[in-house]
């Protein structure tokens, strides 16, 4: 049962915070060819519209999207002056979408990024595990990659790394991962980094429209790793399960131990 699938369209947008008044924030937002004013508080989080043109409604449509970036923005990013491009899309919001329970998939095959939520896996296609470690003591760190062939045969990698970011670990295992099924056409993803499965699916189309910036105006980390993510996932079908990080799932329990396994021994 399928819940939820999006052909995304997006849309680049700018916004210029104009004026300030007792901690409510005048922003501008412009298509390039129009233009609306909107207020928002960051410490009320109360949203007003000024306006009821076209880009307007374009934008009470998408609310939720236009929410969740003035949400996420630090409050010392709010000042006189702030500029930003953003990009809002035809996705979301579907309270099902954030269902951890559900499938991700990403269906990168043609060139309309297609994304949805469903209850079930697609059979017999392989299956990737993969978990990424960092030890704070030693300052070492170490990723497993275990494959599962659609003829039910395993095959585990373990690899020792310099990063220390342990988003960067769980990202890599999975690049490393693609790597060796890259003749795939579909992968299973099992992961227990939503930091992965949210970078593939809702931020990595958005930040390559946006040069990588986030709602901070700042350069989102990790950005050499996430174009190999994107030139690996060309002409891919994907989906991905989360599973809960240390819940005695089989595959990610031998993963973390893998992973943790590298740099302990000498």
């Amino acid at each position: 049962m399928t819940l939820r699938e999006t052909k995304m369209k997006y849309y680049k947008l700018n916004m210029e915070i104009t004026d300030e008044d007792a901690g409510n924030y005048s922003i501008l937002i412009s298509d390039g060819n129009s233009k609306c004013i909107i207020r928002f508080s960051p410490e009320k989080k109360d949203l007003m519209y000024f306006e009821n043109n076209d880009l307007t409604q374009f934008i009470k449509l998408r609310e939720f999207q236009l929410r969740k970036l003035l949400h996420n923005k630090r409050p010392e990013t709010f000042y006189k002056g702030f500029k930003l491009n953003f990009v809002l899309h035809d996705g979301l919001p579907d309270t099902n979408f954030y269902d951890l329970s559900k499938i991700t998939v990403v269906d990168n095959r043609t060139d309309e990024f297609l994304v949805k939520k469903t209850d079930s896996k697609t059979d017999n296609i392989p299956e990737l595990f993969t978990d990424g470690s960092f030890n704070n003591e030693n300052k070492q760190g170490g990723f497993a990659i275990l494959i599962k062939t659609v003829q039910n045969e395993y095959y585990i990698h373990q690899l020792k790394t310099e990063k220390k970011d342990n988003n960067l670990l769980e990202l890599t295992a999975v690049i490393e991962g693609i790597k060796y099924l890259k003749k795939e056409p579909k992968i299973r993803i099992v992961t227990d980094s939503q930091y992965v499965i949210k970078g593939i699916s809702e931020w990595l189309p958005l930040w390559k429209l946006n040069d990588f910036y986030t709602a901070n105006g700042t350069k989102a980390k990790n950005i050499k790793a996430w174009k190999t993510v994107d030139q690996l996932i060309q002409g891919k079908y994907l989906e991905f399960e989360w599973i809960k990080a240390h819940a005695d799932h089989f595959e990610n329990t031998l993963c973390d131990l893998k992973a943790k396994s590298i740099y302990k021994n000498k």
